[in-house]
């Protein structure tokens, strides 16, 4: 194998364990801290990490999967979050190729925007497939504040991470 196919199978091995933890996450604990209807997302949070350092395809393939775990641990109709979360990751992706991402705030803003854009999308795509889901503004706010207080948290944690692993592929007598 050559060294850039390690690398992405490195990332895709990173991002597929960061998934699944974050679906175990949200399955054991996460309706246990909601409050007033609105809790937080883990699984959103690690497909906005990968869209917004990897671009728009890698936020897309995230969302899938994280969404698909979604639904399969939630036992709604299957596609739901998948559908919400493929296109926040997309979305997410595309927009920050033209955003400046510098800022300390920055995830806050993205993670407050897409957690109301997927829950929306959510609500929309169970109305398609026949289901009745109420997205009341309150616990929209309220996932909303919840994503943006712990997005820089988990977007430095999977950086570091990737950057550890990704150092480490690195032969020592190339390293820059």
């Amino acid at each position: 194998m050559k060294r850039p196919t390690l690398l992405a199978a490195g990332r895709l091995a990173l991002y597929a364990v960061a998934l699944w933890i974050a679906a175990a996450m949200e399955g054991a604990w996460a309706w246990r801290v909601s409050w007033s209807g609105g809790s937080f997302d883990p699984v959103l949070l690690v497909v906005l990490a990968a869209a917004l350092r990897h671009g728009p395809e890698a936020g897309a393939w995230a969302g899938v999967a994280g969404g698909l775990l979604q639904d399969l641990a939630g036992g709604g109709p299957l596609g739901v979050a998948g559908t919400a979360k493929l296109l926040v990751g997309f979305g997410a992706g595309t927009l920050a190729r033209n955003v400046l991402l510098d800022h300390p705030l920055a995830p806050c803003a993205f993670a407050a925007a897409a957690t109301a854009a997927s829950r929306l999308l959510e609500a929309g795509v169970a109305a398609v497939v026949g289901e009745r889901v109420l997205v009341t503004a309150w616990a929209l706010l309220v996932s909303a504040c919840y994503n943006a207080a712990l997005a820089p948290a988990a977007f430095a944690g999977l950086r570091h991470v990737e950057g550890r692993s990704v150092a480490r592929d690195i032969p020592p007598g190339r390293a820059q």
